[in-house]
């Protein structure tokens, strides 16, 4: 018997409620009768599975149950530990610090994490009272009236039905359905100028999909450039070394997130890398370029 799959299917019934034997079989790919059998071990274990028969009969585990920390070894609350400590200054509420007192108070995990992760941003952006009041409406499921100013400096305003706050690369985004274009996007938290909760409620829709969003405009797509040695620790520290090829000049082939933020991303290398492939990725950065240069070229007394 696979202990590891025993394990996710007590956390299922722990996180789901009643959960029918076909719904186990179909998420853990096995029969029925197998079911059965994994169900009997938890039960042997100790595990108060609570069995209900019928045609919508299924398995479920009582609220009050509570794991014993023995299931949560050394290695597992450094890591969680680690991860809460990365957040304490993305979240401002005092959940973070409460959880991180009670992982203390098992007596385990080392002072001394071997991860360290820092999500805070550079340029200071962090949580505010429009976070507070959008985080409100997303636990309430409350449509909100919001003024967004987008990359262009184009101001709105919209209702918003907001799903769940994202954050990605440092960069905190709300996510949910606008009203005015009636589909998800993704709304960057420091372009929201205000946020006003309505009384109107929000039912959750199954087509959400943050991390589809989070791909950004792009998606991903196979890139190869060729770049002069001075841009050699920028490049491998973006694509790693294993993608570089040695060479003259040496090359670099990866897969990456497209989209507008690749193109700033190329240019930021200046004339030191050039993009070999795709040829529309090769064009774009072309074109921005030479929007730039037109740019500089002005006489800027005009200006």
């Amino acid at each position: 018997m696979d202990v590891s799959r025993l394990y996710r299917i007590m956390m299922m019934l722990i996180a789901g409620g009643r959960v029918t034997r076909s719904e186990i079989a179909e998420k853990f790919e096995m029969s029925v009768r197998s079911v059965q059998r994994y169900i009997a071990a938890l039960t042997d274990a100790g595990v108060p599975v609570v069995g209900e028969s019928g045609k919508n009969g299924g398995y479920s585990i009582p609220a009050d149950y509570r794991l014993s920390s023995v299931l949560v070894d050394d290695d597992d609350v450094t890591r969680i530990k680690t991860c809460l400590v990365a957040l304490e200054n993305t979240f401002k509420d005092d959940l973070n610090r409460e959880l991180l007192d009670k992982l203390s108070a098992l007596g385990r995990g080392g002072e001394t994490a071997a991860l360290v992760v820092d999500f805070d941003n550079w340029n200071g952006e962090g949580s505010s009272e429009k976070e507070e009041a959008m985080t409100a409406a997303i636990r309430n499921s409350v449509t909100v009236e919001m003024e967004y100013t987008d990359k262009s400096g184009a101001p709105s305003r919209r209702m918003f039905d907001p799903y769940c706050i994202a954050l990605k690369e440092g960069v905190r985004y709300v996510y949910g359905r606008c009203h005015i274009h009636g589909d998800f996007r993704l709304f960057r938290l420091a372009r929201v100028r205000s946020v006003a909760l309505t009384e109107r409620r929000f039912e959750r829709s199954g087509d959400a999909d943050v991390r589809k969003a989070l791909m950004i405009d792009g998606g991903c797509t196979d890139i190869e450039i060729r770049f002069d040695e001075s841009a050699r620790a920028g490049v491998e520290e973006w694509l790693g070394s294993s993608a570089v090829t040695e060479g003259s000049p040496p090359t670099a082939r990866a897969k990456v997130y497209g989209g507008r933020e690749l193109v700033r991303k190329i240019l930021s290398f200046g004339p030191s890398v050039e993009v070999v492939s795709p040829s529309v990725l090769r064009e774009k950065v072309g074109d921005e370029a030479a929007r730039i240069a037109e740019k500089y070229a002005a006489d800027g007394t005009d200006r």
